[in-house]
């Protein structure tokens, strides 16, 4: 899936450090984040209390959740032994693309 096309694409490229941006992406909204200059992308939904991580804060690493002030690594998804659902993101044909899992029937 385009999480940003080439003309959409300085978004994610002239993202600050910790800023944290929201995109819809498969009629879903997707956070994408930028820490030591790589970008992640993960589900703008708290696994604990459901809230916007778009309001969040990320420090040190990981996304904290606006509400309870969970954090959740970036790298690992991994965060009071819950996870954040994250996608990779791709650079190809000059545009950002993201990987979802598909499920047994296909989306």
């Amino acid at each position: 899936m385009v999480l940003a096309t080439s003309e959409e694409r300085h978004l994610l490229d002239d993202l600050l450090e910790g800023k944290i941006i929201r995109r819809f992406v498969d009629d879903q909204w997707i956070c994408v984040t930028k820490h030591e200059e790589v970008l992640y992308s993960f589900k703008d939904k708290c696994p604990h209390a459901g809230a916007s991580f778009f309001k969040g804060s990320c420090e040190q690493g990981k996304v904290v959740c606006p509400l309870h002030r969970f954090g959740f690594d970036l790298k690992t998804g991994r965060g009071h032994g819950l996870y954040l659902e994250s996608y990779p993101i791709l650079m190809h044909e000059n545009q950002y693309l993201i990987g979802f899992e598909k499920n047994f029937f296909g989306f």
